[in-house]
């Protein structure tokens, strides 16, 4: 998602300490990331190694200053272990082409700042092409309008990023390909060799079509570009992390439902009182859906089963992938379940050379407080697993 009421929904810290400054937590599994052997096909393991874990920052760039992310903060969270910053960028003039406007040279200029402000930090950043819903419509509805925008966009990135760090900045193509597969599979071929004209050292970060699930990308075919890292989201079960979503309709399951745990138990208690309550309050659809949806246990099996097609993937092509996002809403989601299923998703990821970028810093999803800048130390000890408790069943 893109403006902060729709706020929603990089590899492990397997690197030696040098990799990370001596402020920064241990990583794990040293032993066997970020080698030619673990990942042969790809070419500038430097910069992987510096996007173990990291963060979305989608309000960067919010209208209302007071919304945009603290430095000072930012700081912190580079102290706590954060290494990458996923950085989503967009601006009208990307559906309009008015590419000498004033207001797009301003935010331009604005987007390199934040660049330089992130670096000097310390972090790694991946420039993320992060549509709006207009843009999304050409691109679902006329293929090849949608790309001409969507190149005609890189065009104008490339000259503004023209001069980054190839060691630091990395350019993902496009945030969830709102397309077919056999569409986007042409169109990552054709803007990758644009892209490795204006910049030609560049890493690039991919993902499957549409939402970027795990099973997309196992039918994913890797480009022949090979500084390329591929990414995916996660965000299942979708219930319990969007629950309570208030920018879905007011009959929508996921905003209707609250209070589903993590993980589900056979016939849990927990899922059979929602669904109770939304019989009594007439949502007889949400409520089936919710006893469907649970009818089995989810658990952190399913995790790893997600996790394991992502990594078998990743080992059948000698190539590495990033979960650059995966959260849970806070707002109604308890908050004990929250944590675990962080805890659990980040676990099975580190221990598969697969990195993550948490959605998001301070909306719906945070980990920092937009109004005291405070950090949500729970969360953040939950991602990179320190101790949690389970929510309890």
């Amino acid at each position: 998602m893109w403006v902060r009421t729709l706020a929603k929904f990089i590899l492990p810290a397997c690197l030696a300490m040098t990799a990370w400054g001596g402020a920064h937590a241990s990583p794990q599994n040293a032993d066997h990331c970020f080698t030619a052997q673990t990942f042969p096909a790809f070419e500038n393991r430097a910069l992987l190694a510096t996007m173990a874990r990291g963060v979305n920052l989608p309000n960067w760039d919010d209208d209302d200053i007071f919304y945009r992310p603290d430095l000072s903060t930012l700081r912190r969270l580079y102290e706590s272990g954060f290494t990458h910053i996923r950085l989503p960028v967009f601006h009208e003039a990307f559906n309009t082409g008015d590419w000498g406007s004033e207001d797009l040279s301003k935010y331009s200029t604005e987007l390199l700042a934040m660049l330089e402000n992130l670096l000097a930090i310390g972090f790694t950043v991946t420039v993320d092409l992060h549509p709006d819903g207009t843009f999304n419509h050409v691109y679902r509805t006329a293929p090849e309008e949608g790309y001409r925008r969507l190149e005609d966009s890189w065009r104008h990135l490339s000259s503004v990023l023209d001069g980054t760090s190839p060691a630091k900045v990395a350019l993902e193509f496009l945030n969830e390909p709102d397309t077919s597969p056999e569409i986007w599979e042409d169109h990552t071929g054709r803007l990758s060799r644009k892209l490795r004209e204006w910049l030609p050292d560049h890493t690039f970060v991919v993902g499957p079509h549409g939402p970027m699930r795990h099973e997309s990308l196992a039918n994913f075919p890797p480009l022949t570009d090979g500084n390329t890292v591929y990414a995916i989201h996660f965000y299942d079960p979708f219930l319990f992390t969007h629950q309570g979503a208030e920018w879905h309709p007011p009959d929508d399951t996921a905003r209707l439902a609250t209070g589903i745990p993590f993980p589900t138990k056979e016939n849990d208690a927990r899922i059979r009182a929602l669904v109770s309550r939304l019989q009594a309050e007439g949502h007889e659809q949400a409520a089936e859906e919710i006893r469907r949806i649970f009818e089995e246990p989810w658990t952190e099996k399913d995790v790893q089963n997600a996790f394991s097609t992502i990594e078998n993937w990743s080992q059948k092509h000698g190539l590495p992938v990033v979960i650059n996002e995966f959260g849970v809403l806070s707002y109604d989601a308890p908050r004990n379940d929250r944590l675990y299923w962080l805890q659990t998703v980040t676990k099975e990821a580190e221990a598969r050379c697969i990195g993550w970028t948490h959605w998001d810093y301070s909306d719906g999803f945070g980990i920092v407080d937009p109004m005291s800048h405070a950090l949500d130390n729970e969360a953040i000890n939950a991602l990179f697993d320190r101790p949690v408790s389970a929510g309890a069943n």
